[in-house]
């Protein structure tokens, strides 16, 4: 490959979607391994992605409206700058198609023509960078190690055992019907067993602070975030992006599923780590889930 191609990917988010994507931008990085790789993603997810061995420069889309015109005249020089050559579309939306026509004309673009896959949308991306000739070994598993930071010192200063069982309540703010109702309960049946019980709370879930007990994380970073899923030794939460991390750090552990997507799509299950689907959340008793736990501790 040329030492001087600029190489651009795509990739707006959410963030379960772009840790998920890690191995195919790790695909990428190893086709063309003397390149510039640079990202376009959302602006949340910019400090995550800049500590990923296999993005060079980070550039941020804050997806404003098509009227908004001095925004994407800004959007169009900063990324023509880096004359591309090629463009991997990994969002493959409306929008990245309107980009292609309009603001990133030159490059050769790897697409899928936002065509769905049938069993998920990270098996079509890895079918899509093989169909270009882009060889995709283990991409269907992402290595986040990277992301997380060591933070034994952390776990030191809110006198942490090592031993913990983590629980993650929440969900997108625009998907509360995903949350499980009952990690409250859930909390306090484990603390009962004499585990210790660890609960990461987003700013949409400040309210659940003084109801469920045991250690409660807030505020985290990004990379703390990771750190506290990855030293721990049991996860429980939902249909998260915080799940999906879990999940590609094959963590012991499962997320709660409603009737609202499909399991099997989002390809959480992989590894240690698995799902619990339930038509009504609500018909899922924390007995049950208790009883799931202590038969995978074994």
């Amino acid at each position: 490959m040329n030492s001087e191609e600029n190489i651009l990917i795509i990739k707006h988010g959410a963030l379960g979607d772009i840790i998920q994507a890690e191995g195919i931008m790790r695909s990428i990085h190893n086709h063309h391994p003397n390149n510039q790789i640079i990202l376009l993603t959302s602006a949340q997810y910019k400090d995550i992605m800049l500590h990923c061995p296999y993005i060079n420069e980070v550039i941020t889309d804050n997806r404003f409206s098509f009227w908004r015109m001095c925004a994407y005249i800004f959007l169009y020089q900063e990324l023509n700058k880096f004359n591309f050559n090629i463009v991997y579309d990994l969002q493959n939306s409306q929008r990245t198609f309107l980009y292609k026509k309009l603001i990133l004309r030159k490059p050769k673009w790897v697409t899928t023509s936002r065509k769905d896959h049938h069993i998920s949308g990270l098996r079509g991306l890895i079918d899509m960078l093989q169909d270009y000739g882009v060889p995709c070994k283990g991409a269907i598993n992402p290595n986040i190690k990277w992301l997380a930071n060591d933070i034994t010192h952390l776990l030191k200063y809110k006198n942490i055992a090592l031993h913990y069982i983590l629980l993650l309540p929440g969900s997108s703010k625009y998907h509360k019907e995903k949350r499980w109702p009952f990690y409250q309960e859930l909390a306090s049946e484990l603390l009962k067993l004499n585990y210790v019980v660890v609960s990461i709370l987003g700013p949409d879930e400040k309210d659940l602070a003084d109801k469920i007990p045991g250690h409660i994380m807030q505020d985290l970073n990004w990379r703390d975030l990771a750190g506290v899923i990855q030293k721990s030794m049991f996860v429980i939460g939902n249909d998260s992006g915080l799940s999906h991390i879990a999940s590609c750090f094959n963590k012991l552990g499962f997320a709660i599923f409603g009737p609202t997507t499909s399991s099997i799509r989002s390809e959480l299950s992989r590894g240690l780590f698995s799902v619990i689907i339930e038509k009504n959340l609500y018909d899922l008793k924390v007995n049950d889930v208790i009883s799931r736990i202590l038969k995978l501790l074994k």
